[in-house]
């Protein structure tokens, strides 16, 4: 077993999907993401995919 530290947003984000899709384990919930993303194609991802974020774009994502 492996130990991660997530953001406590994160945290409540995963244990809101746990609840609402039923979930047993915190561990279900990342792997379900995971294998989403990992069948999401890549072109799905719009045409600004390549594109570097700006320090404001950032600043606009910071959570303290």
């Amino acid at each position: 077993m492996t130990t991660v530290q997530i953001a406590k947003t994160t945290a409540q984000l995963l244990r809101s999907i746990k609840e609402e899709e039923s979930m047993t384990s915190m561990d279900e919930v990342i792997r379900t993401l995971a294998q989403e993303h990992k069948e999401t194609p890549r072109s799905m991802f719009g045409a600004a995919k390549g594109m570097k974020w700006s320090k404001k774009d950032r600043m606009d994502f910071h959570e303290d």
